[in-house]
């Protein structure tokens, strides 16, 4: 069935994704093209060294220029550039880390705000019996408990946030509730390589010493793996939210801001809505639109 015979229904979305997802969604291509364009250089660069014969004992200035304009040397010797070569690889990944988890936090914020906005009967363990849309037309633009749930699920270790969302939600991703040890990992690291420079945070806060601890390893295929787990953490949440509690929240939220500058009868801006949502590649026809148009001047 064509988009132009669909009917709007609040609490069924025609879409495949929350807007969030979708943000979640470019966000990861984004990071993953970065990512993967330096693997190919770095395979590049090491045929090339062995084409032209090189040693571990060469100097890393004869095959690499550095443009050092002093002629001194950054390294000992080639063996010392490729050792410190995979440390940047290595803080590469760890920093990839750190990227994707404040996305996948940006994420899960953004979705259940949505969530809890769309369906603020959640609270109440009353879904659905009170559509967000009207307490936002009403001007009730916040609502009760809603940052202290958020910050239940989004701080502190994952045993305390997967009881949260299940507090809340009655609903816990499969792939979040059987991953809690994996997910748990994945914050540590992260905070060591957000608070004390990859290195175990305790021990680097000592003061007595001067040495540098080592920094923690992270390759390519665990990163994959991380990168994959949090993908589909995001999809199964993604879709349960979608299904049963945003719906078609986000498309009426948008007329809603938009409401005050259209003019003429309900059909009128209908078909106008119907043009502003098209240049954002939403197809949606003029059926589901009136639809849309005449439920928010329902509420």
């Amino acid at each position: 069935m064509g988009k132009s015979t669909v009917e709007f229904n609040r609490w069924v979305s025609i879409r495949d994704t929350s807007w969030p997802y979708q943000v979640f969604k470019k966000h990861t291509q984004e990071l993953n093209k970065m990512m993967w364009a330096n693997e190919p250089s770095t395979r590049f660069v090491y045929e090339q060294l062995k084409t032209k014969g090189a040693t571990w004992k060469d100097k890393a200035s004869k095959h690499i220029d550095f443009t050092v304009k002093d002629g001194s040397e950054i390294f000992t010797d080639l063996k010392d550039w490729s050792e410190s070569y995979n440390q940047f690889q290595n803080w590469t990944n760890l920093n990839g880390l750190m990227a994707v988890t404040s996305n996948f936090e940006t994420y899960i914020t953004s979705v259940l705000s949505l969530a809890l906005e769309s369906d603020p009967g959640l609270i109440y363990k009353s879904s659905k019996s009170v559509d967000g849309m009207a307490l936002i037309k009403s001007g009730a633009h916040k609502f009760p408990f809603e940052n202290e749930i958020i910050v239940a699920i989004t701080k502190g270790d994952w045993n305390s946030r997967i009881s949260a969302m299940n507090k809340y939600f009655d609903f816990v991703p499969s792939s979040m509730s059987s991953n809690i040890g994996r997910l748990e990992k994945i914050r540590t690291l992260r905070n060591k390589v957000g608070h004390a420079f990859g290195r175990d945070i305790e021990n680097s806060r000592i003061n007595e010493v001067k040495e540098t601890l080592p920094i923690e390893k992270l390759t390519t295929p665990n990163f994959i793996k991380i990168r994959k787990l949090i993908w589909q953490c995001v999809t199964e949440l993604d879709r349960h939210l979608l299904d049963n509690h945003i719906g078609e929240f986000q498309i009426i939220k948008y007329f809603h801001s938009i409401e005050p500058e259209l003019k003429g009868t309900q059909d009128n801006k209908a078909m106008v809505f119907k043009k502003k949502i098209g240049k954002f590649g939403d197809l949606s026809g003029k059926k589901y639109c009136r639809g849309l148009v005449d439920y928010y001047y329902s509420l």
